[in-house]
Order: C-alpha cells, then structure tokens, then sequence
C-alpha cells in the first residue's frame, strides 16, 4: 500500500482505451477503467514513480468530452453572478456580458495596445513564423493583464463586482523557464508551465512588488523565484507552430457576434484522430503500474528507501517526464544509492502537458474538486475542465477575430470567487506554518497533518485519486472503543482518514464493510472477526457529485460514471510486507482465510495484492493479518460502476486476456487465489527485512510493460524463470513453499486453454494454498491458528 494505510486503500488498475459498459454485450464483470489517480497513491510502493504515471495521464486525456465554448462560459459566467439579486437565465447572462466587453475592445488607446499585443504573438504572419514559442508569452501576458485591468472597473449586468482587495484579485505570469516542484510520497516531480494565472498575492512571494502588474511589465517578465503548486490558480500552455498559415489581422470593430472557427481548429485534437502522441493507444498495450497503496499503515518500508530520491534532478523543461531506468531482473541488494540523471525525454505534446499540469494542481491540496486549464495554438485559445469524472475540452475562442469572448472569460476568470475555482474551503490549510488542517463536519473533529512525510497523496486526473492522512480526533477516538464491531486486540489508538472519490452508483465501502461485520459477527470458527479493517466513521459529502457541471452543460449521460467526495476513518493498520519469514506466513494465510469465507457469504474481494493484506501487532506479541481495501469490492452478482478491479502485476494470467479486459470474463474465486500466489512470490524476491529491495530487484518490468507483456512475462515467470531467482534472506524459507505452490499453478497454465477446467471455489482453494500450507514444513499448529 502506501505510506499511510487505512483500509480501503486503492490499487493501480489498467486504464482503458475507449472502453465503454455499454460497448460489450452480456458483460461478466466491468471493463477497466481509467488509472491515473488510482496509480499515483503508489508512487512509494512497489517501484511506480512518477514518470511512470505519464502514459495513464494521456489515456486519462485521451477521453475527453466536447462541449461548446458558450455553454462552458455561461456556466462560469453564472457562478459569478450578484445573488442578492434576481438570478438571470444564463443565455442572456452571456448575450449581456458579451454587449457589455464591446467598449473595452473597441474604443480607446488600451483597446489598440491589447490587439497590438496579440497580434505581436505571431507576426509576421503566413509564413514561417521568426519567433520562438517564449516569445509569446510576453504579449499574451501584457495583453491579457491589461485587459484583466480594464475589466476590473467594468459593472457587468448581474455579476458581483470585481475583488476590492488587491491581493486577491488574478493576473497571468510567465513562469518558463522556472520550475515548480512538488513531493509525491518523497518522489519529486519537476514541472515548468509556461504561463500560471496566480492571485497578486502568490504573484508578490515571487519577488513581484504590489500594483498593477499590467502596468510594470513585471508578471511578463521571468520570475525571480518559483512558484509553489499551491499558488496556482491555472496554467496555459503554448503551442508552437513553426508555420502558420491561416491568421489574419484583428477587424476595425468587433460586435456581439460569434466568430466562425473552421471545423478543423474547433477542438484540439490529440489521440482519437492523430498518431502523434508517443503513448499507446490500444487497450491491449497500456503502461502497468505497480502494487496497490496501502490506506492504514502510517509508512510503508518504500517511502523510507525512497523518500530523498528526486526523479528530475535537472533543470530541462519537462525534465520528470522521463521514462524509468531498466533494472536487472535476478541480483538482490538493498541498496540506498540514488539513480543517476534521467535522459532527455521525448517531446511531449502540449495536451499531455496540460493534463500533468491538472494533475499537479490536484495534488498541490487535500481536496480540489475541480480545475480549469488553457492551451494556446497560434491565435486559438482553448478551455480544458478537469474533475474526477472525466476531461472536457470547450471549442476554442480565436481571440483575435473573436476577442469579445476572450474578454468574457477573462470577466468570468476576475470575478470566480475561490470555491469556484474548485477548491474546497473545508479542506483549506488556513495557518500555512502550522500545517495543519482543522475540519468540524457536524460533531466530529478531524486534525490533518500536512506536513507528515507518511500521508498518501495522489497524482493523476481521474478515478478515486485516494488520499490518506493521519488524523486525530477527540469525538472519534471516544466513539472507537463502543463501535459494535470495535476491534480490542489491535491496541493502537492511531487513526488514518480516507479522502477518495468513488463512484456514484457503485455500492460504498461503508455499506460493504458494514455487511463484511454481520458475517464477522456470525463468525463462530474465527476466520474474518478481527482480521477486516475497523471503520470508525465516514461521511459522503452530497453536494459534490461530478454530474452537476455536465447536467449544467447539456452532455450527454451527465450521470453516467458520475462520482463523489467521501471521507472514512480507520484505525491505523501496518502492511504485511514489514514482516518476514514466519510472522509474514502466518498472516498471509489468516488473510486467505478471511478473504475465502468473506467470499462463501457473497462478498467478493477481486483485488488481492501487496498493499491490501495489512496486519496488526497485538498485546502479546502476534501478528494478526487483515483483508484491506473493500471500496471496489462486489457484493452482487452484477457489479456496477465502470471500474474494473485488479491489480496487474498481481491478477490471474486469464484476466490478462483481451476478452477479460472488455468485461466479458466472470472473476471466479480462482483468480482471487492466484493473485494470492503472485503477491506470495512478489514479496519473497522484492522485500527484504520488510523493506523493499532499491536495487536489482526482480520483476520490476512487470510494472513498465502493456497487459499482453505482462502476460507473457508472468507466464514464463511461472513456466520457467522463477527456477533461477534467488529469494531474500528473510524469505528463504517462504519462497521454498511458494514454489511448491506455483508448481500447481503452473500444472494448471501447461494444459491447453481447452482442457483448462473451471475449478470450483474449493477445489482452486484447496489445490493452490490448503495444502501446502497444512503440512509440518510451513507452518505449525499455533501459527496456523486464526483466532485472536
């Protein structure tokens, strides 16, 4: 898992191409679904890192919606409106908004500057453009401020009036060629936007003096020291064309009317209809991330290996996209050395850019709803939404021959109050020194610590993006001890809070976990009381559902896929990976237990791997293993939601097939227990000493290779490979009966697709683990004994 486990910590699935529920017929189980966010709460676990989240970035990119300009500016526009008054209906919002710009664009010296500038974009035009693409963002900054300025005095018809405190009110600022920097889980990603809209307050902690920027020139000029993540509003990112054709000069006089963009510039394009990008495209050849992160342990044995190394050390532009070095598949060591510099990675396109970008901005707080992002091409300007659902992408705006609409966006920009720009004020770190975050939701009280280097933050667009923190509360840790399902033999009074993003429609962890306690409550023999996760609270936050702004729209199937903000607290819990030889046998076994009856009573698993099998150390010593992570786990015979379950590097080789990928195979509790058998063997030739190993650590090309790869590498792994690799020393005697147990996996895998039986739940349970575990050589009786 990761540094911070509770349970129902999430894991890195497959991102889709494309796939849809709707596209299969007679589906057995969901297809999967995107992975970005999924995968970015694991940048300390398993070996992912951050480069390693790029390609599931441009997937996420990749499946836009398209929505039209003005349907995206009324929208903003009415999030700006006077609310003392009579709301107007958004149409005529725009049309007056519209009407009310004319002056600033025609009339007046100001008016000549602000065309001067952006037409200084490109010139001369039609032909081979002179200028390089930093060369742009002086005039667009100069022209964009100055217009912001102009705005300002501007009383729009139904609109609060602009922000009287200087401080708040936005500008746009060059920020190439500084970097902003950020830690993910002691990774460190290296970004450089070009242009960052920044409120005049994070403009002055550069080194900006007060007043008006448009005026000194300064926000277009280089900035003096770097931004921080969490200064930033926006970005905009610009594309260069080394020929542009097609411009054309600003009219004399603009009026309240729409320009006609030709078709092939309306939208950007980028995957679904180019070859451009570098990343695959086919659903069958998609990036793997690592194992799952852990949501209950306070910090894995990989944030400490890991928590110095900076994956961008050098100052090129998108100097942390870079993919990850190779690394030998049998030498084991544990090894604190850092990587060497990164090569020069491969030119990104601006789409991508944009999406990691979004993502930074989700990463820099606890909670961002949403964010809007820009890209400009020649003189297109075009608007990127970003929430947990999905990426939007709006018609473009020429700003030249249609700047009556540019400047209705920078009104509606001006005037957004800050929740608007999809920040959570509950969320909101309020003493910056401190680093703490105080939350009252009704009479519950919640500390977050923002500065603890063992909360799990996420990095990716959309999915859960799980975020896990230690947390104290009075009212919680009172609550704790009289829960009915309360947990007396783990004696930590630690708590951890879950903040993710499920789907709507999908049943919730809570009513999950609160049917995995009746059956645990019924339990006489002692396989699942006291070896699940302990819930102690939760809470769905109703008023954030991602379906509200494509209602708001006008998209189609605004619901479908749609998601929302939820909180869980737990007790705190360990990974299993911290332990060694027979303490880690042991709990994995218990675990395999729990997770079989669990699945007797209809409660199904479906995401076996590292980071989900935590532990527990008792009063008197023993460890005692816990089934994690129920948040995508089915209690019905039909799943919902559109997100498949699985981790890659860990699931069974027939959910690897193309057929399994588009939902059209039924997850039986046979892959259940054979991803039981991957992470057994994951664990003997990656940890040692509950730390995992840094360098020349096997199978880490299981988590950089497509679905159909990994398929063959698991298999010649199974077949043949896993003869000459050499163990850990804590795992000496584990990996001895993991190979016993592989070795009937491996009877089963060398008979002809054909002949391969569907086994029944017992039988695969009894064949696969039972009885390699119920032998004098693994385990004796008091460590084969389940009960607390």
């Amino acid at each position: 898992m990761a540094d911070t486990r509770t349970a129902g910590g999430t894991v890195p699935k497959t991102p889709t191409h494309n796939v849809t529920v709707d596209s299969v017929p007679e589906l057995k189980s969901t297809p999967f679904a995107v992975g970005s966010a999924t995968i970015s709460e694991h940048i300390s676990t398993v070996g992912v890192d951050v480069n390693d989240i790029r390609p599931w970035i441009g997937r996420d990119v990749e499946s836009y919606r398209e929505c039209h300009i003005d349907e995206m500016l009324q929208e903003l526009l009415f999030r700006c409106v006077d609310r003392s008054k009579p709301l107007p209906d958004k149409p005529t919002l725009l049309a007056d908004c519209l009407r009310a710009v004319l002056p600033i664009c025609n009339e007046g010296q100001d008016a000549q500057t602000i065309k001067k500038h952006l037409g200084d974009m490109w010139m001369p035009l039609n032909s081979v453009a002179s200028k390089r693409e930093d060369d742009m963002y002086k005039p667009f900054v100069q022209a964009s401020n100055l217009a912001l300025d102009k705005l300002s005095g501007l009383d729009a018809p139904g609109l609060v009036r602009s922000k009287d405190d200087d401080d708040d009110k936005i500008l746009f600022h060059r920020n190439d060629p500084k970097n902003i920097i950020q830690k993910h889980q002691g990774a460190t990603s290296t970004r450089k936007p070009d242009v960052v809209i920044v409120s005049r307050a994070g403009a002055k902690k550069v080194g900006k003096q007060s007043g008006q920027a448009s005026k000194d020139e300064l926000a277009s000029e280089k900035p003096s020291k770097l931004f921080k993540w969490t200064d930033v509003r926006s970005t905009v990112e610009f594309k260069h064309k080394k020929i542009r054709t097609g411009l054309s000069t600003p009219p004399a006089t603009y009026a309240a009317k729409a320009y006609d963009v030709p078709e092939a510039k309306k939208y950007m394009k980028y995957r679904r209809e180019t070859n451009d990008a570098p990343e695959p495209t086919d659903s069958t050849h998609l990036p793997l991330p690592g194992s799952d992160a852990a949501t209950s342990s306070l910090q894995t044995t990989e944030t400490q290996g890991r928590s110095n190394q900076s994956l961008a050390p050098n100052n090129k532009k998108r100097g942390s996209d870079q993919p990850p070095e190779d690394r030998s598949t049998k030498k084991l060591k544990v090894d604190n050395d850092e990587k060497g510099p990164p090569k020069e990675p491969l030119k990104i396109h601006p789409v991508l850019h944009n999406g990691l970008y979004a993502a930074e901005l989700f990463a820099a707080h606890i909670v961002r709803q949403s964010v809007i992002t820009y890209i400009v091409e020649d003189d297109m300007i075009y608007l990127w939404y970003f929430d947990r659902q999905d990426a939007i992408q709006c018609s473009g705006i020429n700003f030249v021959q249609d700047l009556p609409r540019f400047m209705v966006l920078l009104l509606a920009v001006q005037r957004m109050p800050y929740a608007e720009w999809g920040y959570n004020r509950l969320f909101e770190l309020v003493d910056e020194s401190s680093g703490e975050v105080r939350v009252d939701i009704g009479e519950v009280d919640l500390t977050f610590d923002l500065k603890s280097d063992k909360r799990v933050t996420h990095f990716g667009l959309r999915g859960r993006a799980t975020t896990v923190f230690p947390v104290e509360s009075k009212a919680l840790s009172a609550l704790m001890p009289t829960l009915p399902h309360h947990n007396p033999h783990n004696p930590t009074s630690e708590l951890v809070a879950k903040l993710y993003w499920p789907e709507e429609e999908r049943e919730s962890e809570a009513e999950i976990l609160q049917k995995v306690y009746d059956i645990a409550e019924k339990d006489t023999e002692g396989k699942v009381k006291y070896h699940v996760p302990e819930m102690v609270w939760s809470h769905k936050f109703e008023d954030t559902s991602t379906a509200h702004i494509r209602t708001a729209l006008g998209l189609k199937d605004p619901e479908r896929g749609r998601r929302v903000l939820y909180i869980i607290v737990f007790k705190k819990l360990d990974p299993i990976t911290d332990l060694s030889e027979d303490e880690f046998l042991s709990a994995w076994w218990q675990i395999i237990l729990c997770h079989y009856a669990l699945w007797e009573h209809q409660v199904h698993h479906r995401d076996v791997s590292p980071s989900n099998l935590m532990v527990y150390k008792t009063s008197d010593g023993r460890y005692i293993g816990v089934l994690n992570d129920f948040d995508l786990s089915s209690t019905r015979e039909t799943p919902s939601g559109q997100e498949r379950t699985g981790t890659v590097p860990f699931m069974a080789l027939r959910l690897l097939h193309k057929d399994a990928i588009e939902g059209k195979v039924q997850h039986l509790y046979q892959h259940d227990a054979e991803s039981f058998l991957w992470v057994f063997a994951w664990v003997c030739l990656r940890y040692e000493g509950g730390r995992l190993l840094r360098k020349g650590r096997p199978l880490d090309e299981w988590l950089k290779v497509d679905v159909k790869t990994c398929r063959k590498e698991k298999l010649d792994f199974l077949i043949e490979d896993r003869h000459d690799m050499i163990p850990s020393q804590s795992h000496k005697k584990n990996w001895d009966i993991a190979q016993i147990c592989l070795d009937s996996l491996a009877s089963y895998y060398s008979l002809r697709p054909s002949l391969r039986p569907t086994l029944e739940d017992h039988v695969a349970f009894k064949t696969w683990l039972e009885d390699h575990i119920h032998i004098p050589e693994s385990l004796s009786p008091s460590l084969l004994d389940v009960r607390v």
